[in-house]
């Protein structure tokens, strides 16, 4: 995986926009192939992976310390914590937590939704989003293809949900971003439905974006989806984006209630989730 590339381009898309709205046929119905309810208090190594660092904006602080981590009641808490005496080995001036599902479960028609509740700091950067379980990830190629489900951004009372491709990158992922309203403090269930006609992001069962396969494009790129994704959730520290860090206001973190994937059921794939 070309992570240079990928974390240049994934993290320089900031710009404001409504997606395409478009009229639906593909019918919406799934089976629940894979679920997470966060029961017990370790987390289940056989779906989950912990994020290996990166030297690159978001991946630069991952790590698999024990104590960003937390399962109990049910729930899963990832943190981003200054590492004062945390790790005394790590040089890191801050250290984030990050679980992915690559090489262990995926979809690919499908949807995925996951419950999710923010305490956010002044600098971070939570986010949910998926990769090509391939790992052709190269920003420059045309079938590069990444969905982010939540980013959440400091403090803010909103959520970005967004689509990259080969294609909308090199548009400026103008017209493929949308601030979507949220419960601000409280619990959202954030989703994405990966249809062969359409991508369709909603936060608690309400449509937010719609992103269609426009069949007479010929545009490179377009359409990469169908494809088998990966998940990953992960807090983030500093960036452009997110502008300057404020240490005081950490740790922040990110409670993860339950994660679903689903297989969509008119889908003759084999390999559409596993």
């Amino acid at each position: 995986m070309v992570y240079k590339i990928l974390f240049l381009s994934f993290f320089c898309s900031t710009i404001i926009c409504s997606c395409i709205n478009a009229q639906m046929d593909t019918k919406r119905e799934y089976e629940l192939m894979w679920q997470d309810d966060f029961n017990g208090n370790t987390i289940d190594t056989c779906s989950w992976s912990f994020m290996k660092r990166i030297p690159y904006n978001c991946g630069r602080y991952w790590s698999d310390h024990a104590k960003l981590y937390r399962v109990s009641g049910g729930k899963l808490r990832i943190f981003a914590r200054r590492n004062n005496g945390i790790a005394p080995n790590d040089t890191a001036q801050y250290l984030t937590g990050g679980l992915t599902t690559q090489n262990k479960r995926y979809v690919g028609y499908g949807k995925i939704e996951v419950r999710v509740r923010v305490k956010g700091a002044q600098g971070t950067w939570p986010a949910i989003w998926t990769l090509r379980e391939d790992g052709k990830n190269d920003t420059r190629k045309k079938g590069y293809a990444e969905l982010d489900i939540m980013e959440y951004v400091n403090r803010n009372k909103f959520a970005y949900q967004t689509i990259h491709t080969y294609y909308t990158l090199q548009q400026g992922s103008k017209g493929h971003q949308i601030k979507a309203d949220i419960n601000y403090g409280k619990w959202n269930v954030y989703a994405v439905e990966i249809l062969p006609d359409c991508i369709i992001y909603s936060v608690n069962g309400h449509d937010t974006c719609v992103y269609t396969k426009d069949s007479l494009s010929e545009a490179e790129g377009q359409w990469p989806f169908g494809i088998d994704m990966y998940l990953m959730m992960d807090m983030q520290v500093g960036g452009s984006w997110v502008g300057h860090v404020d240490p005081k206001s950490f740790p922040a973190y990110m409670d993860i209630d339950w994660v679903r994937m689903y297989k969509w059921k008119d889908s003759n794939s084999d390999n559409v989730l596993k």
